[in-house]
């Protein structure tokens, strides 16, 4: 049974999703497609009978041009752009991100799939489905597990490289059109080190490039 600081946090946050798009002058049926789903499941999340899952929340926030921050300390910016509905490719991929990361919060806290399950009422099967990106997880569950296993929220949240505020996230359509095998290396955080070192290798001139594979050559 949830307990009602989670009914609650659930509420609160589908007030925030109805002012905001009501600030922004977007009818019900226009939001909805931004996202991809009916309206009235819209309305479900705006009356907090339904979950809203992180992906969502970021599409949502981008369009609305909102902070995520917005659903959480009540400020808002909005602004208006045409509705364009997410992709599954573009889905996946946060779906993907998202457990990556829940997983090696995890396996940093030392703690169990068991455990964590227990935490939100759920079964292991669920948690690693969730730990694989093969399911959304809803915010409540989400939240709920940043505290336990000791990160923010937000650590969740992808940023764009530069941003410095809270709800830039990372281009997904630009993730999404990446080759398969391509896509699958940049989502494996054992590989964040080369990434990395690839984005400070871009910024350097022709002639030090140069130099770093002359010098890679002799270390062979």
């Amino acid at each position: 049974m949830e307990s009602e600081s989670l009914v609650l946090q659930r509420k609160i946050i589908g007030v925030l999703i109805r002012a905001a798009r009501e600030k922004a002058h977007y009818p019900v049926a226009q939001v909805a497609q931004r996202l991809g789903v009916t309206p009235a499941r819209l309305r479900a999340y705006e009356r907090g009978t339904r979950e809203i899952s992180l992906p969502e929340l970021e599409i949502l926030a981008l369009y609305l041009k909102a902070p995520l921050s917005f659903f959480f300390d009540k400020k808002s910016t909005v602004t208006e752009e045409p509705p364009k509905p997410p992709t599954e490719a573009e889905l996946r991929v946060r779906r993907a991100m998202i457990g990556a990361k829940l997983k090696q919060a995890r396996l940093a806290d030392g703690k169990t799939k068991e455990e964590c399950a227990q935490a939100i009422g759920r079964k292991p099967a669920t948690m690693g489905r969730y730990e694989r990106g093969l399911t959304d997880i809803p915010i409540t569950e989400l939240d709920k597990l940043a505290h336990l296993l000791h990160v923010n929220l937000y650590y969740f949240v992808e940023r764009k490289a530069g941003d410095t505020q809270s709800g830039d996230v990372l281009d997904l359509e630009k993730l999404a059109r990446l080759p398969k095998e391509v896509r699958a290396f940049v989502l494996d955080l054992g590989n964040l080190t080369y990434l990395r070192m690839a984005m400070k290798f871009a910024d350097l001139p022709t002639n030090r490039l140069k130099e770093l594979g002359e010098i890679l050559l002799v270390v062979r």
